[in-house]
C-alpha cells in the first residue's frame, strides 16, 4: 500500500473509531437512569426541567383570563375595500370572481390599487367557495398522510423573541384605570400570560382637525397616533402620547426587553396633502423633499428623550429606529382610515442617510432596520438601502394566492425569495408585522392559520422574530385580545371585559416554548416545513416541537432524536406535552416518554417539551 494510501486509510479508520466512541456514549445516556459520567451536576441557578410560565404541571394552566415620491408599484390593478383590518382588503372587480384573482398575478402587493366600481363583495371562504384557500387540503407533512421528522442539532440564527406593535391598541387601552390596565397587560408581557418580549412603539405623526376629519369620529379616533410636534415651529409636547407611554413602560416592567421605534407617516405638517393617512393620489409620495432632513430629525429626538430622560422614558433605548410603514405598496391616500406615506427607493436612501447620521450626531446606540412592507416588495430594496439597515423587517401577511392555491405556500416563495437576499448580506429578518389578512372563519380555523404562517416563517424566511400587528383588536379575527373599543372602563361607560381568542392560546405555546436565546432547529424533511417547527434551548436543555393539524382528520405524527443529542443529562429525560383545539386551551396532555408517537387530532395544536437533553456537537448553520 503505497504511503498516501495508507494515510488515508488511517484517517478513515481514526474517524470510525470516533463515531462508536459517540454512538457508545450516547447509547449510555439512552439507558433509563443511567446519567452519563460526563454529564455535570444541575446547580439551583441552571435549572433543567423547563420553566414554562403559568403552568401547572399536576392539572392544567393558571393563566387568569378575563371573560410612494413613489415607488411605482406594477402589475395589473385589483378592487378593495377598507375594512376593520389595518389593511385595504382585497375583493373582486365586478362578478368574474375568477378573473379578478387571476388578474393578481404574482403578487397582491406589487399591484396599484385602484378603487373599484359596481358591485363588491369581500373575498372570503362563504362569498368565493371555489377560492376557499387550500390550506384545508394541505397534511402537516406535505404529500403524506404521517409526518415523522428526525431532529439534529444543526440550528441557525439566535432566537430574538414574540412581540406587538402598540399601534393602536396603546392609545386606548393606556386610558384605562389600573384596575383595568394591570391586567391587561399582565395577559400580554407577564410570564404569567403571553410573556412577550419585543414592543413596538409608534411614533405618531398626530393630525391635523381640518386636514384629517376621519380620526375625531368615534370609531376611528384610536387609530389618530398623536404627535409629539404640533406644528413646524412648535415645541415638543412630551405628554401628547402619555397613554401609548404608559403601556410602553408596562410592558417593559414585566420583563420586555427589545424595544423598536418605527413611524407609519411624517406628522402631517410634513407632508404634502397635510394628512397623515396619504396623498391626494394613489401612488403618490408624501413626503416634502424639503422635509426629510426634518423628518429624520424628529425621529431621532424620539429616540433620544426616551434614552436620556430617565423619568419620562425609564432610559429605554430603542434597538432600532424604522421611519417607515409599507412604503412601497402605494395605497396610502388622503381621507384614509389609518397613517401611512408613500415613499419611493430613492427618496428611501435619502431618508435613511440622514437618520443615520442624526443617530450618530445625537451619540444614540440605537440602529436602523426597513422597509416594513409586503414580504414580495422587500428583496429589491436591499442592494439600494443595505448600507443603512441593520435588519430587515417584513411583513407576513399571507396576500391571497393565485387560483386559491395555498396562500401559506404560496407567499412562501417570496420568504425563499427574501431570506436569500437577506443572507446576501447577512443581516436578520423578522416578521415585524402579520395578521389573518384576506382570512375569514371561525375562531380556531384562523388560529391554526396564524400557527402555519409562524411555521412556515420560521422554516422558510429563517426570521429571527416575529411580531403580530396588535395583540388587542376589536375584531374577533385579528385580536390575540378581543377588546371593545367603543367603550372605555371609566365611570360614564359599563366596561366589557375583553376576551382571549384560540390565537392567544396557539401564541402561548410559542412564546412558552422557544423563549428568546432559543436555537430552532434545522428539520430533515423540507415537505414538513409548514406543519412543523422545533427548538433547541441551552439554559433549559430542552427541545421544543410544535406541531399543527389544519385538516379535520387526526394524523400520526413521529419526532426521533439522532444520537448526536445525548439524554438523562442531569436527569430523567422525559416528555412533556400540550395542546389547543375547539375544546382545549393549552391544556396539558399526558405522554409516555422518547421518540415522540401520536395521534395529533384534527383542526388542532400541539406542543412538546424534551428535557434534560444536550447536542454532543452543534452545526451553526449561516
Amino acid at each position: 500500500m503505497a504511503p498516501r494510501d495508507l494515510r488515508s486509510f488511517s484517517r478513515k479508520l481514526y474517524l470510525i473509531f470516533l463515531l462508536l466512541c459517540v454512538f457508545c456514549a450516547a447509547s449510555s445516556a439512552g439507558v433509563p437512569g443511567k446519567a452519563p459520567a460526563s454529564a455535570p451536576a444541575p446547580s439551583p441557578s441552571d435549572e433543567i426541567i423547563p420553566d414554562v410560565p403559568g403552568i401547572d404541571y399536576s392539572v392544567n394552566i393558571t393563566l387568569p383570563v378575563v371573560s410612494g415620491t413613489s415607488g411605482d408599484p406594477v402589475g395589473p390593478p385589483i378592487c378593495f375595500r377598507q375594512g376593520p383590518s389595518p389593511h385595504p382588503v382585497p375583493i373582486p372587480c365586478g362578478d368574474n370572481l375568477s378573473r379578478t384573482v387571476e388578474s393578481q398575478g404574482a403578487s397582491l402587493a406589487s399591484v396599484r390599487v385602484a378603487s373599484s366600481g359596481g358591485s363588491s363583495r369581500p373575498l372570503t371562504e362563504s362569498s368565493a367557495p371555489n377560492l376557499t384557500p387550500a390550506t384545508e387540503l394541505f397534511d402537516i407533512c406535505t404529500g403524506a398522510g404521517s409526518a415523522s421528522v428526525t431532529l439534529n442539532p444543526r440550528w441557525r440564527n439566535k432566537w430574538r423573541g414574540w412581540g406587538t406593535s402598540l399601534c393602536w391598541l396603546g392609545n386606548f387601552v393606556g386610558g384605562f384605570p389600573d384596575a383595568h390596565f394591570n391586567p391587561l397587560m399582565d395577559l400580554l408581557f407577564s410570564p404569567s400570560g403571553l410573556n412577550l418580549n419585543i414592543v413596538r412603539y409608534n411614533i405618531g405623526g398626530g393630525n391635523n382637525a381640518t386636514n384629517s376629519p376621519q380620526f375625531q369620529t368615534d370609531n376611528l379616533k384610536w387609530r389618530g397616533m398623536p404627535g409629539f410636534k404640533a406644528t413646524e415651529t412648535a415645541a415638543y409636547d412630551w405628554s401628547a402620547d402619555d397613554r401609548q407611554r404608559k403601556v410602553l413602560l408596562a410592558a417593559r416592567a414585566r420583563g420586555a426587553d427589545t424595544f423598536e421605534a418605527f413611524a407609519n407617516s411624517p406628522p402631517w405638517w410634513m407632508t404634502v396633502s397635510g394628512d397623515v393617512a396619504g396623498a391626494a393620489k394613489w401612488g403618490e409620495g408624501n413626503l416634502k423633499e424639503e422635509h426629510e432632513d426634518s423628518f429624520a430629525d424628529f425621529l431621532t429626538d424620539v429616540v433620544q428623550k426616551f434614552a436620556t430622560d430617565k423619568t419620562w422614558g425609564k432610559g429605554i433605548v430603542f434597538e432600532t429606529v424604522e421611519p417607515f410603514n409599507e412604503a412601497l405598496e402605494g395605497w396610502w391616500r388622503k381621507g384614509g382610515g389609518q397613517e401611512g406615506c408613500n415613499i419611493g427607493i430613492d427618496q428611501m436612501r435619502r431618508v435613511l442617510q440622514k437618520t443615520q447620521a442624526a443617530l450618530q450626531r445625537k451619540q444614540l446606540k440605537t440602529k436602523i432596520a426597513a422597509v416594513d412592507s409586503f414580504v414580495e416588495r422587500t428583496p429589491q430594496t436591499v442592494s439600494a438601502l443595505d448600507s443603512y439597515v441593520s435588519r430587515y423587517n417584513v411583513h407576513g401577511y399571507m396576500s391571497l394566492a393565485k387560483n386559491g392555491s395555498d396562500p401559506v405556500a404560496w407567499t412562501s416563495k417570496n420568504f425563499r425569495d427574501m431570506k436569500v437576499a437577506a443572507k446576501g448580506v447577512t443581516k436578520p429578518v423578522w416578521i415585524s408585522e402579520w395578521g389573518p389578512l384576506s382570512r375569514d372563519g371561525d375562531d380556531m380555523g384562523v388560529a391554526l392559520y396564524m400557527a402555519r404562517s409562524i411555521i412556515a416563517s420560521l422554516n422558510i424566511l429563517e426570521a429571527s422574530g416575529w411580531v403580530y400587528w396588535q395583540a388587542m383588536d376589536p375584531s374577533s379575527t385579528w385580536g390575540l385580545i378581543n377588546i371593545d373599543w367603543s367603550k372605555t372602563p371609566d365611570s360614564s361607560t359599563v366596561y366589557t371585559p375583553p376576551t382571549v381568542s384560540k390565537k392567544f392560546w396557539i401564541m402561548k405555546h410559542f412564546t412558552s416554548l422557544a423563549p428568546p436565546g432559543s436555537r430552532r432547529l434545522v428539520l430533515n424533511k423540507v415537505a414538513c416545513n409548514y406543519g412543523i417547527a422545533a427548538f433547541y434551548i441551552p439554559k433549559k436543555r430542552m427541545i421544543s416541537v410544535f406541531v399543527v393539524n389544519q385538516k379535520a382528520t387526526s394524523r400520526k405524527v413521529k419526532i426521533f432524536l439522532t444520537l448526536w443529542f445525548q439524554k438523562n443529562v442531569g436527569g430523567k429525560s422525559k416528555v412533556l406535552s400540550w395542546r389547543t383545539s375547539y375544546s382545549e386551551d393549552f391544556v396539558q396532555v399526558n405522554y409516555k416518554g422518547l421518540p415522540i408517537r401520536f395521534q395529533i387530532p384534527g383542526r388542532s395544536f400541539a406542543s412538546f417539551a424534551i428535557t434534560h437533553v444536550r447536542p454532543l456537537m452543534n452545526i451553526n448553520l449561516p
